[in-house]
């Protein structure tokens, strides 16, 4: 196996004085007032020495104080090692939000059937009635469509994280 040292580059800025890759890269941070972080610092290494220079390009977009999240999404986009602990958590929050608009559709058809139950037993003529219910119906088995397909599609996501946990 190969040695696995890790070197640091030294610039001069002065005859005298030499700057590492390191204290550049956090005086850039400190000057944009971010999170002294292990992922900004993998961040910022790759914008200001990498070799894809649209990342740098998006992380002067979000301005002179970036949001954490604006870089997160950046070092996402990217693929950076250092996101990839990032990709579960925005897998949960989106679980989550996806059973909050599951749970609010449910809600929504439970209100509707006791409308119609209602409707029906004070209805002289129950075709109204009859058409509410099966557009009800129609709109319970499209959510049920996009939610068995949301629930695939995470299904398939947390497959890979697993295996990369392994």
């Amino acid at each position: 196996m190969k040695n696995s040292q890790t070197s640091v580059s030294a610039y001069s800025i002065d005859n005298d004085e030499t700057e590492t890759e390191l204290e550049i890269i956090g005086r850039f941070m400190t000057r944009l007032k971010v999170k002294n972080l292990p992922r900004n610092y993998q961040l910022f290494h790759e914008a200001l020495y990498g070799q894809d220079r649209r990342l740098a390009e998006e992380i002067e977009a979000l301005g002179p104080l970036p949001s954490q999240s604006g870089l997160d999404e950046i070092g996402l986009k990217y693929r950076l090692v250092s996101h990839c602990g990032l990709v579960a958590r925005k897998s949960e929050s989106d679980a989550a939000e996806m059973l909050r608009e599951v749970a609010d559709q449910l809600a929504k058809g439970l209100m509707k059937k006791q409308r119609f139950s209602r409707e029906t037993e004070t209805a002289a003529n129950a075709n109204p009635a009859l058409d509410s219910l099966n557009a009800s119906l129609s709109n319970l088995m499209l959510y049920e469509t996009e939610l068995t397909e949301r629930l695939r599609n995470c299904a398939n996501l947390a497959k890979p994280s697993q295996k990369a946990g392994a």
